[in-house]
């Protein structure tokens, strides 16, 4: 039986798992104090919940919970990346960290994206996406395009018959 404390963080995990639309898990071994500072204030910036957490509460916290997926990869020094509201957030996050130019980044080991588990390759095809804001712009784009297309064959209709009609108002002004 856990001790209270142990299981107000147990609580307080799996509230933070079953909100989450997005987590990643990435052992942070290896990672400076000072870097791990930094890295805590560049997740915090991009609305990203990081912790190092404890293996054995996380396992127990995730049960009934979109991140019971990955009970097994709690295991060594391992840090949760949470997002709320974005699910590309964290794997975004992360990537722009480490091409921050620090020494050492987390490197991910498992995540879960809307209650399906990804791998780290996974992961990284997610940070490489454009952010959602540019896919709707595309996608409006796109759909914009025949509608563009349309007005511009039509005008050009209009154009010749406009100009087949005072081609033969001239012809019958002059004969």
């Amino acid at each position: 039986m856990p001790t209270p404390a142990k299981q107000e963080t147990i609580d307080e995990l799996n509230d933070l798992f079953t909100r989450a639309k997005s987590a990643l898990l990435a052992h942070y071994h290896g990672i400076s104090a000072e870097n791990m500072t930094a890295l805590r204030a560049h997740m915090r910036e991009r609305s990203v919940d990081f912790r190092v957490i404890k293996n054995t509460l996380a396992q127990k916290a995730a049960k009934n919970t979109p991140l019971e997926v990955l009970e097994k990869e709690f295991s060594g020094p391992v840090s949760l990346l949470v997002s709320f509201d974005d699910a590309v957030a964290p794997a975004k996050a992360l990537s722009d960290y480490a091409k921050s130019g620090v020494e050492k980044s987390p490197d991910v080991v498992a995540g879960v994206v809307e209650g399906k588990q990804v791998s780290p390759e996974e992961v990284k095809a997610l940070a490489d996406l454009p952010s959602k804001d540019a896919l709707i712009s595309q996608m409006l784009s796109v759909m914009n395009g025949p509608t563009t297309n349309f007005v511009g064959v039509f005008s050009s209709l209009l154009r010749k018959l406009v100009g087949t009609l005072d081609a033969i108002k001239d012809k019958k002004a002059q004969g």
